[in-house]
């Protein structure tokens, strides 16, 4: 057994040797003195120090399963973490810690379903991974008890411990060099997992769609019940990792909080999303990256008083403030021409700031249109609006980048999840396990990037980004057979935790 301890706390001025108290909450100031909340500061340290240790072949391996766990637990903390997270369930049989145990390597291996968790709890390799004893065909716990865990998971936990995640990976300077001009963009986006005409749940989002009947071949009217959330995505040349995500609430959910009964619309729930990630990440965001749809007075106002700026994607020639802009560049040229030998396009731009034509926007817009000749002579045009004084600062090149780099919410994230994390499939339809699931998954997401681009140093190559990591995965859950006993979890989320 090889003794294994996480990074320290640098300044110890700061006098992070101090044990907090139980009472100190993440977002009060911390204890030692430093001035920063706790969860910036001492947090960080008490999340990866532990005096327990790993089994040795996990110290040793160069297998790719041992590597990531040796990874999450030394950077990250990931047995502190957790165990951070509760549910609310009176006296289990099964701790959160093992379901939740079990979960994550379930988001790691790509698992379809949780029958499909509950038939590798029966394997002995498994059981030794989640570091339970192995008995072999014996399930560890059943498919019943994982689903009464996801319908009572705390939420709050899980997005705390995505949050501590990126703190961390920000501590160890992870992010330093990959932004846009200097900038840290986060990209936000609808995004809908899956519909169904049957299976509902009492939050399931309701439309009505024309269908032909089977048989009949007759047109007929349906209800189809969707769930759709609000993702938001630091988005860099390096990397992507997901910074949180939030529902769009239907009619019973919002008078569950007592608001107006009606479904709301993506918009709606964008700015409390907003609101959150300001409230969370403060001044590590520099900048959103926003589709079409966000381009409007009330978005761009709520961007600007929280200090970020904004690149908005703009589409409808007859509203501002794209209409205007429109009309500036009439019969105009140009303002620059580039080449990008990289790849193999000749930009045009157009450019035209101070456009103050939003009635419900009081500051300045920046417009900028861009036309793109491929080599092949196929062309698409890009028009984008620039909202926040140091967003407006930006190269036209970089505002170009940047305002492409949205792209990366829909192949990083979506494509990936649908396609190849099975998150077109609904593991457990009730409203909190739906939220659960996709909480659960996004941290395992951002973890397994982390490791990929950053431990691994895996370019981001070929151009589908899930084929650097398609082996990678298939590779670690051969490593499953390689594990010869179990790995002591728990003991080491309680010596992390003092």
């Amino acid at each position: 057994m090889v003794l294994v301890s996480g990074s320290s706390c640098t300044d110890t001025s700061r006098g992070c040797d101090e044990i907090r108290p139980q009472s100190v909450g993440r977002n009060k100031a911390c204890p030692c003195g430093s001035g920063s909340k706790y969860k910036k500061c001492c947090l960080l340290r008490e999340l990866c120090e532990t005096t327990s240790s790993l089994p040795s072949f996990v110290i040793n391996s160069s297998r790719k399963l041992h590597q990531f766990l040796r990874y999450a637990t030394q950077v990250f903390g990931l047995p502190r973490l957790l165990r951070s997270f509760t549910d609310s369930r009176r006296r289990p049989e099964y701790s959160t810690f093992e379901v939740i145990t079990s979960l994550v390597y379930a988001g790691l291996f790509r698992r379809p379903s949780i029958n499909a968790t509950e038939g590798d709890l029966k394997q002995a390799d498994f059981q030794k991974l989640i570091g339970r004893k192995p008995k072999p065909g014996v399930k560890a716990f059943s498919a019943e008890v994982i689903s009464n865990v996801l319908d009572k998971l705390d939420l709050d936990g899980l997005r705390n411990g995505i949050e501590d995640t990126i703190w961390r990976a920000e501590r160890n300077k992870v992010f330093r060099g990959g932004s846009f001009g200097a900038l840290r963009c986060v990209a936000i986006d609808g995004w809908e997992p899956f519909c169904s005409y049957d299976r509902h749940c009492p939050h399931c989002l309701t439309r009505e769609v024309s269908v032909k009947h089977s048989t009949t071949g007759e047109i007929q009217t349906c209800t189809q019940y969707y769930h759709r959330n609000v993702v938001a995505m630091l988005v860099g040349p390096v990397l992507d990792v997901v910074l949180d995500i939030e529902p769009v609430l239907n009619a019973e959910a919002r008078r569950d909080l007592g608001e107006d009964a009606h479904h709301e619309g993506e918009l709606t729930a964008a700015h409390r999303l907003i609101d959150r990630l300001h409230n969370t990440y403060a001044t590590f965001i520099d900048a959103f990256v926003l589709d079409a749809l966000y381009a409007n007075g009330p978005i761009m106002t709520k961007i600007d008083k929280y200090g970020y700026g904004g690149f908005i994607v703009l589409k409808k020639d007859d509203n501002e403030p794209l209409k205007e802009a429109l009309a500036l560049w009439h019969s105009k040229g140009p303002c620059q021409q580039i080449d990008d030998d990289e790849k193999k396009e000749h930009v045009q731009f157009w450019d035209v700031d101070d456009i103050d034509t939003l009635d419900t926007y009081k500051g300045k817009v920046r417009a900028i249109r861009s036309v793109i000749t491929k080599k092949n002579g196929t062309r698409k045009t890009w028009c984008f609006a620039i909202v926040g004084k140091q967003a407006q600062k930006v190269s036209r090149q970089t505002a170009l980048q940047i305002t492409r780099s949205r792209w990366h919410i829909e192949n990083t994230g979506f494509g990936q999840w649908v396609k190849y994390w099975n998150l077109g499939r609904v593991y457990r339809h009730t409203p909190n396990a739906i939220m659960a699931i996709l909480l659960v998954w996004m941290f395992v997401f951002n973890l397994l990037q982390l490791f990929v681009y950053r431990r691994l140093k895996r370019p981001r190559k070929p151009k589908d980004p899930s084929d650097t990591i398609i082996g990678i995965v298939a590779e670690m859950y051969r490593d499953v057979g390689s594990i010869p006993m179990r790995i002591p979890w728990e003991a080491l989320a309680h010596a992390a935790s003092g």
